[in-house]
């Protein structure tokens, strides 16, 4: 330490090579100091980043991922609007060929028999709304009081293993069988399952060994690795996890109106801000941020936590992992920038029914003999204009979701805390959305319900009754065989 007393003249200027220590050679040395033993330290403080690089990409990740969802979800249109698009000159084996990739397995059941599979759509009513937020409420002061943090992860990891199957397995395995023309292999049933459940096939079997087996081993590091997310496996794993969650929940679950949309957006808004600012005044601490952190984070130095991890105060602050995580670079203090997928799949069913609603736009355009319209993002026939046109409604509200995702990220590194990033997402999406629909005298049909949906579904179950199959998008039942040769179909169980 500088000490104020010593004269420089009469002082020997020594110098000594500046180093890092450990906090048992930090010891020493300060004992050396406190035993006035005429030793002199400067102590200088380690650097540290000035900025952090980690939420620009996680900003890019949220942003990518809640503008894909969103954009998937309208695939049961534009496959239809392709057919009505293509150039005349294409042929009729060629069209059967790509409407053969587009079509679901037929069901087979224990018996053999076929059955046309269900629609795993859910469209959000009013009342549903409302129950999901006084649930979403309950669900948080469960875990804030009781701290079943273990059995959330679980649930989670065996939850996602599902969603990777549909989202990622099962279209790969679908575009190799095609292409090796091995589809009645894949196809074949396996075994007949127990309780009326149908018949496993080798494709539903390799999905599930390779998913669970993965989500098992990353649940396994969650339980025995110090701070897991420090493990590079782990996050990039997480992370994947994530986003296969959000595309299946959005191209799952719809808003059917701008007025719902609404209101479940705006009591989320409200939610988030009470369990972030205003919960710390009513309980000993933020509901929000407790949780979130599987506890609260350490209460010990985090200089101290790094050498010796295992000391108290030093558990916990491992953060639920429904969540984009990415850590911060160059830092030696750790961390990592979040996102909620909350903050993903909510506006990201706002983007979702924009999505659609263009979508509908240009089928039922199309089917009338015109040249489409609402602003479709389509790369293979962009001869309209609409090519990510900002005349329809999708581009602009994932525009205000970006925007309104940096202004979250800002505001995290202006305030240095944690911010609820539906404080900056809800008004910028439904703000985009609500005057874009006012100022094109849409905003009526939008909030009532759009009848440009109603009848662009009415096109697709047209065109899946000729085609005798129910289309569905992301594959949730492996769609690489739809030929008349249906024993190889199998139910899907993932």
């Amino acid at each position: 330490y500088s000490d104020t007393e010593l004269v420089t003249s009469e002082a020997e200027s020594v110098t000594i090579q500046a180093f890092f220590v450990t906090m048992k050679q930090g010891s020493i040395l300060l004992d050396e100091v406190s035993n006035e033993s005429g030793v002199k330290l400067t102590l200088y403080e380690r650097p540290l980043p000035k900025y952090n690089f980690s939420s620009v990409i996680i900003w890019l990740m949220g942003t990518f991922v809640a503008s894909v969802a969103a954009y998937l979800s309208g695939s049961e249109y534009r496959e239809v609007s392709k057919k009505y698009a293509a150039p005349m000159g294409r042929t009729r084996n060629n069209n059967a060929r790509e409407e053969d990739r587009s079509q679901p397995r037929r069901v087979v059941d224990a018996q053999g028999n076929q059955e046309q599979p269900a629609s795993d759509r859910l469209e959000i009513t009013m009342t549903m709304a409302f129950f999901f937020v006084v649930m979403s409420s309950g669900t948080l002061l469960i875990l804030f009081y009781f701290k079943i943090y273990g059995i959330v992860k679980a649930l989670y990891a065996f939850g996602c293993a599902g969603a990777l199957a549909q989202v990622l397995v099962f279209p790969a395995i679908d575009k190799i069988a095609f292409k090796t023309n091995s589809q009645s292999w894949w196809n074949a049933p396996l075994c007949i399952l127990p309780c009326d459940c149908g018949a496993l096939s080798r494709i539903e079997a390799f999905a599930g060994i390779i998913c669970y087996s993965w989500c098992g081993y990353w649940l396994f590091l969650a339980f025995t690795l110090h701070h897991p997310s420090e493990n590079t496996f782990f996050w990039i794993t997480q992370d994947i996890m994530g986003a296969a969650m959000c595309i299946l929940f959005i191209d799952i679950v719809r808003v059917p109106t701008l007025k719902i949309a609404g209101a479940l957006l705006w009591a989320l808004f409200v939610y988030d801000i009470f369990f972030v600012f205003i919960s710390p005044l009513l309980f000993d601490s933020s509901v929000m941020i407790t949780v979130a952190t599987s506890g609260g984070p350490p209460t010990a130095d985090p200089t101290w936590c790094e050498k010796y991890p295992d000391s108290d105060g030093c558990e916990g602050g491992d953060p639920l992992p429904m969540l984009l995580t990415f850590p911060r670079l160059g830092s030696y203090q750790g961390g990592a920038s979040m996102l909620g997928l909350g903050d993903i799949v909510l506006p990201g069913l706002l983007l979702s029914f924009a999505c659609r609603f263009d979508e509908a736009k240009r089928l039922v355009g199309l089917s009338g003999g015109g040249r489409g319209s609402g602003g479709s993002c389509t790369s293979w026939d962009s001869s309209d204009g609409y090519c990510c046109s900002l005349r329809g409604y999708f581009v602009p509200v994932c525009i205000a979701y970006a925007l309104g995702l940096m202004m979250a990220n800002v505001a995290v590194y202006v305030m240095n805390t944690g911010q609820p990033a539906l404080l900056y997402l809800v008004p910028m999406t439904f703000g985009t959305m609500y005057f874009l629909g006012k100022r094109r005298n849409e905003l009526g049909d939008l909030w009532n319900g759009p009848k440009v949906l109603s009848a662009a579904d009415d096109i697709v179950d047209s065109e899946n009754g000729t085609n005798g199959a129910e289309f569905t998008p992301l594959g949730r039942r492996p769609s690489i065989d739809a030929s008349e040769n249906t024993d190889a179909s199998t139910r899907s169980v993932l």
